[in-house]
């Protein structure tokens, strides 16, 4: 059984990972946000809707999505409290029949229902960990709010007991914020109060390893770790194709600037960034793909392709380069395609993955605050200039073949044939 929440950057590398799972022999379920069950059918597997829609929890709130998503980045203590709990609550008995049967239950760190329902059922649980920031290392510091606090490599005593005061002060919040209501829940099904820190340990759960759906190249695994981790490689987002108006488009002119802000931060990049971003690829001689989402398209222009949404994989093949913001998901592909990347982090893990894809030679980033075409194109262009394209094909090649869905489903069968 796997679970998931959250964007698509989230929803991706679970149903890679439920395909190669399949291709394995093993059935598998998912328990998903009932936005996303209609992607996962669509793809061929079996999905069950659990907590509530977007729009439900955008009535329970009294905000928009994008609203929704702002405060998630700035402080996501609130969100969990007022939804994500109580709506764990209310599912429960649906996740806990979903592991009748079960050999083995994983999910990501918003899901964590999965893993209660997993302790109480007493199967093993083996967390999903999306990105590297989810290690909470003292010796190797995510970075972002917080985080930034650190000392980057601490190379001694001090300095590694000043990082785990830093960590174990933001584990503090986490617990005070989270614990209550969690404990709550548990105790509703039969569980005792919960261990560790919330959204950080699998509490009484049977984890006989985690999972980190990254490659090693894009970062190593921290000896401090939790236990049992292995960075098995990214998890390839769907394929799908281009349509042909797309492909007729991109071969009509020169490689272009792809400009995506993944699927839920579309209108979080400030007033006019896709006219902004448009500049600077003007600017660099380049035509422009945006991938706006829910947000208003760009002015139509004869050197801008504007739509909601194109599969990355295919798509980025074709580009010249990719903005974006720094999801796992996109960054993966940009890296999988061998793009040059310009990274506008806007909150969550994204600051920290864009310090890693500037750590391999492959990335510029700027905050949304300070994103102009001013500021941005000598970036972009020195980047452009220094990039070593044979460098990042053998990357590409090498992250290709990890691929991270079949190592992870490798694990997992693993684990539950111990089971059975």
């Amino acid at each position: 059984m796997l679970a998931t929440a959250g964007s698509l950057g989230d929803l991706y590398p679970v149903l890679s990972t439920a395909i190669s799972l399949e291709d394995l022999g093993l059935e598998t379920r998912l328990l998903l946000s009932p936005d996303d069950c209609e992607i996962a059918r669509s793809w061929g597997l079996l999905a069950t809707p659990i907590g509530p829609t977007r729009a439900q929890i955008c009535a329970v709130l009294g905000q928009t999505e994008d609203q929704i998503a702002e405060s998630f980045f700035r402080n996501p203590l609130p969100f969990l409290r007022r939804v994500a709990i109580p709506a764990m609550a209310d599912a429960m008995p649906e996740i806990e029949l979903a592991c009748v049967g079960a050999s083995c239950v994983s999910g990501t760190f918003l899901a964590f229902g999965a893993a209660f329902a997993a302790e109480k059922a007493g199967l093993p649980y083996v967390p999903l960990l999306l990105q590297p920031m989810l290690t909470y290392s003292v010796l190797s510091p995510a970075r972002g709010p917080g985080f930034d606090l650190m000392v980057r490599a601490p190379a001694n005593a001090v300095t590694r007991r000043y990082n785990r005061t830093i960590l174990g002060a933001m584990k503090g919040i986490m617990r005070l914020g989270l614990h209550g209501p969690l404990d709550r829940a548990r105790a509703d099904m039969g569980l005792p109060p919960f261990q560790g820190t919330s959204l950080v340990d699998a509490g009484g759960a049977y984890v006989p390893m985690r999972l980190g759906l990254w490659s090693d190249t894009f970062a190593l695994v921290p000896k401090d770790a939790p236990p049992g981790l292995r960075a098995v490689g990214f998890a390839r987002s769907p394929l799908g194709t281009l349509p042909d108006d797309v492909r007729s488009w991109l071969e009509a002119g020169p490689p272009p600037l792809v400009i995506t802000l993944g699927s839920v931060a579309q209108n979080l990049g400030g007033t006019d960034f896709y006219d902004r971003a448009i500049a600077m690829a003007r600017a660099l001689g380049l035509r422009s793909v945006v991938l706006h989402g829910k947000a208003p398209a760009p002015n139509a222009a004869d050197d801008v392709l504007a739509r909601p949404g194109i599969p990355h994989g295919p798509l980025f093949e074709h580009a010249a380069a990719v903005l974006h913001h720094g999801g796992m998901g996109t960054s993966a592909e940009a890296l999988r395609a061998g793009c040059p990347q310009f990274v506008m982090p806007i909150g969550g893990d994204q600051p920290d993955n864009a310090a890693r894809l500037v750590g391999m030679g492959v990335a510029v980033t700027l905050p949304p605050k300070k994103f102009t075409e001013k500021r941005a194109l000598p970036l972009m262009r020195a980047l452009l200039d220094r990039f070593d394209y044979a460098a990042a094909r053998d990357l590409a090649d090498y992250i290709t073949a990890e691929d991270g869905a079949r190592a992870a489903a490798a694990q997992l069968a693993k684990v539950a044939a111990v089971r059975d």
